[in-house]
């Protein structure tokens, strides 16, 4: 099995960008520390998995599994209402059907940044106006992806010959929902379907002859501080 890596070049503004969102994230518990009678300021990390699919690889289904872990940063701007940014690694990619020929796999790999609404409803304790918390959140949002490299386990299948020319940047809308056990333990299930295309075929020095489309479900556990 043959494996490719390719790693793109990076703009110099992404680094700082996603370092201060890191230490900004870091951060946030110190600052629910200090406001603890607002409750304004929360953090979270996530661990989770992902299944995907890209339109144009020769293939269908949601066959693809990848791994997605990060944090989460989380300001309350009403008593149901929220708004979060994360930094996630997230894997992503296409594979046929097991057992179907041709066999291909690949992986892509992404540092990712979600920017979401999150809407708050079912009080724990049944109390509307006195909540512990509340268990089912809705969400939707954006999020903006730069592709670190990819893996490839096969030379002349699946979206081989469009590796070398894939954009590296990646813009999606998401929609979710998360159920919270407990005041620190929540789950989720997230659609995201990228609006600009991973491979766009005719330009000069391209091989591969479809456009190629990216959407994926996340499932994530996450604890908040």
């Amino acid at each position: 099995m043959r494996m490719h890596n390719h790693i793109p070049c990076y703009s110099g503004r992404l680094f700082p960008a996603l370092l201060f969102l890191l230490l900004w994230v870091a951060m946030a518990p110190a600052a629910l520390q200090a406001q603890r009678s607002q409750q304004r300021f929360k953090a979270g990390l996530i661990a989770g998995l992902t299944a995907s699919q890209i339109d144009g690889d020769q293939s269908a289904g949601y066959h693809k599994v990848g791994l997605q872990g990060g944090l989460r940063g989380i300001v309350m701007i009403q008593e149901k209402q929220d708004v979060s940014v994360e930094l996630l690694f997230t894997q992503r990619g296409a594979r046929h059907q097991p057992k179907s020929f041709p066999e291909f796999s690949t992986t892509l790999n992404y540092v990712e940044v979600p920017f979401q609404w999150h809407y708050h409803d079912w009080p724990a304790n049944q109390d509307s106006d006195k909540p512990d918390y509340y268990r089912v959140h809705f969400n939707a949002g954006l999020s903006y992806a730069r592709l670190l490299g990819y893996k490839n386990n096969l030379e002349f299948n699946g979206i081989t010959a469009a590796l070398p020319d894939l954009n590296s940047n990646s813009f999606c809308f998401l929609i979710g929902a998360s159920f919270y056990a407990s005041q620190h333990v929540a789950f989720t299930v997230r659609y995201h379907r990228a609006l600009n295309r991973l491979y766009s075929p005719g330009k000069p020095g391209t091989n591969y002859a479809n456009s190629l489309n990216e959407h994926f479900l996340a499932f994530q556990a996450m604890y908040v501080f």
